[in-house]
């Protein structure tokens, strides 16, 4: 005779058995999500949470190098599509130099907080989702490129905190910090840090109220509260951009985004400033508006070929960009680092 109590237990495996596999993948709810959205470009979520629908596109591509790299991405020349041997190519090009490369890509907005894309429902495989950007990662370590992977961490801190805007592509202040801290961390483990003179910078904690470019985008006039912090030089000034830095911050809008001002929310609270505080003296600042990829590789490329003297002090470069341009459509054509 089978007892009452197993037959409880099996009833409960069953159900939870067939809601694990009624539960929808991560990749399977962007690609239904993006199907339901095609007039806008704005997914709204739940509880106010709002999603790019570009990013949520990204996702659903699966695998974005290698074989499947023409398969999924968005370049209309597949012979740029495959984002793992630019950037090793191109970390060689900074490495003959003398220049290190670090990749710090930031993490899919809807990768940290899948559970907010549908109300109530929370999909499955996003394990797996993940596992393909640490998997990427792995290669990249392996031939060569230091790579800052901060969605273990930000995952983490997402189930307390707001690690992203609610209504904006970009991190929170929050997700911030992590950033300058684990991009701080490689540069202060250099050798030649130490030597670099130091100066002292002051910080100054401030809630602002933001209508986020989603927000905006979707004409909703949404408003969240983020807490910023923001940073002056020894003189009470914004700290500002310096060509002869030994660092090289170069990206998207997230090294502009809380420093550059007006539709970028505030001045003097961003990566930038933060990351200059930090390490003691001002970086050298090579934000763009749009991909962080292609156009920010030109803009050094200018740099260097306007004055030929322009990376002979350069002793790190952090390439900050949203991890969407993997499979973005700009592409991974090879850039020169100099002439």
């Amino acid at each position: 005779m089978i007892k009452r109590t197993s037959i409880t237990a099996l009833l409960f495996v069953l159900l939870s058995s067939s809601i694990l596999l009624a539960a929808p993948t991560l990749r399977q709810m962007c690609v239904d999500l993006v199907t339901a959205n095609s007039g806008t470009s704005v997914v709204v979520g739940a509880d106010g949470w709002l999603f790019l629908k570009d990013e949520l596109v990204h996702i659903s591509s699966g695998r974005f190098w290698g074989e499947d790299a023409p398969k999924v991405s968005r370049s209309k020349k597949k012979e740029f599509a495959d984002p793992l041997p630019s950037i090793v190519k191109y970390n060689k090009a900074l490495a003959d130099r003398g220049i290190t490369l670090y990749l710090m890509p930031v993490p899919p907005k809807a990768l940290v907080y899948s559970g907010k894309l549908v109300q109530g429902v929370v999909p499955g495989g996003v394990a797996t989702e993940r596992a393909l950007y640490t998997e990427f990662y792995k290669r990249l370590r392996q031939s060569g490129v230091k790579v800052i992977d901060l969605l273990p961490q930000l995952t983490k801190m997402a189930a307390e905190e707001n690690v992203y805007c609610k209504t904006d592509t970009h991190f929170s202040g929050i997700g911030l910090g992590l950033f300058v801290n684990e991009a701080a961390k490689v540069i202060e483990s250099e050798p030649w840090y130490a030597k670099i003179p130091k100066q002292e910078y002051s910080q100054k904690d401030q809630t602002i109220s933001i209508s986020g470019d989603l927000s905006q985008m979707l004409g909703s006039g949404g408003q969240e509260e983020i807490l910023l912090s923001l940073v002056s030089n020894s003189t009470g000034s914004q700290v500002v951009s310096d060509a002869k830095s030994p660092v090289i911050l170069m990206g998207d809008s997230h090294t502009l985004v809380f420093s550059a001002g007006r539709d970028l929310h505030a001045k003097g609270a961003g990566l930038f400033d933060h990351l200059s505080a930090r390490l003691g003296f001002p970086l050298d600042l090579l934000g763009v508006r749009g991909s962080g990829v292609t156009p920010a590789r030109i803009k050094l490329f200018q740099r260097s070929k306007k004055n030929p003297d322009y990376l002979a002090n350069k002793k790190a470069l952090i390439w900050c960009f949203t991890a969407r341009e993997f499979t973005g459509a700009g592409g991974w054509r090879d850039i020169p680092v100099s002439r």
